[in-house]
């Protein structure tokens, strides 16, 4: 048994905001975070930009934020790392581009570039597609095809028709809202109704898709469940195509490229392809035998690895949404459970609308964790709440805080549990977004991720009644990054941080 059993929560996407009401927590007035501030050390963390390896201001992710809190280091995205090399050049010289022009040529077929129309960088990068469209024109491509999945999601809403006149409306070929194109929950005939779209066998063919993405706002949903179009019967992906998906984010866009790739594709019925090119912007899954174009920095000591190196054991709770963020991306991008790591996947609802169910599984979340701190079987705890980036991603303020006031509710469970001398009790987050629904300057509602810092907060006995040292600045000053997380874990628990871990312990900033 490690010196302390160890519990991190994650609140993803709860971040520090401004003291008004474009803060939900602020309207709130959480009782029982007011109580930890009051007792317990709390800082602030940065989260975005530099700080996980993203451009300078750009907002942090569900995705680099666990995968940079489960380094312990500073990891290098896809984003920045692509962008680059659209800067430099070598982005044209891309064997996995290459190759797929040179089939799609040999076989007069088209080139297809499948993923998200988005400028929020979270999944895709509309600056990439656009270098792809510019590659495919200097290699003389004659054919080539547009699949494109609306955003509305992380992106403003209604932006698909401005997204639209930056790239050339002539090689639209499908247009699919990313409900469909991008589900990561199994629901697969979502899945099969954006495979159908691009393989022509589904969709209404139209000229222009203002009109049908306008009729999608009237009924009070946002481009992210743009209906099916097509734009000609022969733009769909056919043999002797390349098929080329750019989103760089892996989970989302896995079901729709495992339809293409795997040969025993089961999940619903698929075209008997028997000569086409598929290539993926990163490494999606280990089943894919595909040509990657930028595969993943390697993380050879995330904190799930040295725990389980020393033979102790370790949990992993979340609902369905956030299942990936404490098992793959925690894990430093490895799939499989590490020896002592068990997990448990509390089931998602099946609601098209989460704004109408804020509490989410946030309660059986709750009851799992408390089990586990009681059976004292487990060294180290990884819990997800998925409520607060969820229900922000709506837009919705009066959901958003009653999700605030059912976080509040649970954490309050989970203390009665974990304050005791043997339990050191971490709750972070990843990423900004529930502290800031109402846009300050515009008074619009906003649905993104926010650039602002998160909190940290240090639960256990010894450090009862302490301050870090930025306490009362936790807006404008931070004590570190979402790096720091896992040695200040390590340092707590007695065990030693291996080298790759360059992050550093924020217990200095303790005072």
């Amino acid at each position: 048994m490690a010196k302390k059993r160890t519990v991190l929560i994650i609140l993803d996407g709860w971040g520090v905001g401004s003291n008004d009401e474009s803060n939900p927590i602020y309207g709130v007035k959480p009782a029982t975070f007011k109580w930890l501030e009051e007792n317990y050390p709390m800082t602030s963390l940065q989260a975005s930009g530099i700080a996980v390896g993203l451009p300078w201001g750009e907002t942090g992710n569900s995705e680099v934020g666990h995968l940079t809190i489960g380094a312990g280091k500073v990891l290098y995205q896809y984003y920045p790392k692509i962008t680059m090399a659209i800067e430099d050049g070598s982005f044209f010289e891309n064997k996995a581009f290459l190759d797929a022009f040179t089939h799609a040529r040999a076989h007069g077929g088209a080139v297809n570039f499948v993923g998200l129309l988005t400028k929020a960088n979270v999944h895709a990068s509309l600056g990439h597609l656009q270098a792809l469209i510019k590659m495919a024109r200097g290699e003389k491509m004659e054919k080539i095809n547009l699949h494109l999945f609306g955003d509305g999601k992380d992106s403003p809403p209604r932006t698909f028709e401005k997204f639209l006149k930056e790239i050339p409306r002539e090689y639209l070929a499908s247009v699919v809202g990313r409900y469909y194109g991008m589900d990561r929950d199994g629901n697969w005939r979502l899945t099969q109704t954006a495979y159908q779209t691009m393989t022509g066998q589904l969709g209404k063919i139209v000229d222009d898709p203002a009109a049908i993405a306008q009729a999608t706002y009237r009924d009070g949903n946002s481009e992210e469940y743009l209906p099916p179009m097509r734009f000609a019967d022969d733009k769909k992906i056919a043999d002797g195509d390349a098929v080329i998906f750019f989103n760089y984010r892996e989970d989302s866009i896995r079901q729709i490229a495992s339809s293409f790739i795997l040969k025993d594709f089961d999940k619903f019925p698929v075209l008997n392809f028997q000569n086409l090119y598929v290539a993926t912007m990163s490494h999606y899954d280990d089943r894919f035998s595909v040509p990657v174009a930028y595969p993943a920095d390697m993380v050879t000591a995330p904190l799930g690895k040295v725990i389980s190196d020393l033979g102790l054991t370790q949990l992993r709770i979340a609902e369905t949404y956030k299942y990936a963020h404490v098992t793959y991306f925690f894990n430093g991008l490895h799939e499989a459970p590490y020896k002592g790591e068990y997990r448990t996947l509390v089931p998602s609802l099946p609601s098209l609308h989460y704004e109408e169910h804020p509490e989410m599984m946030a309660a059986a979340i709750t009851d799992r964790l408390i089990e586990a701190i009681q059976s004292r079987g487990f060294d180290f705890i990884l819990v997800n709440y998925a409520n607060p980036d969820t229900i922000a991603h709506t837009a919705n303020y009066n959901a958003a805080v009653e999700a605030v006031r059912v976080i509040d509710r649970e954490i309050g469970r989970v203390l009665k549990a974990a304050i005791n001398p043997e339990t050191l009790l971490i709750i972070t987050s990843d990423h900004g977004n529930i502290e800031e629904m109402i846009n300050r300057m515009t008074g619009l509602p906003e649905s993104q991720h926010d650039a602002n810092p998160v909190p940290f907060y240090l639960v256990t006995e010894e450090h009862k009644g302490k301050k870090f040292a930025n306490y009362g600045r936790l807006a404008s000053e931070t004590a570190g990054t979402l790096a720091d997380v896992a040695p200040t874990i390590l340092e707590i628990m007695g065990i030693k941080k291996p080298d790759a871990m360059t992050g550093n312990s924020l217990l200095e900033e303790i005072v």
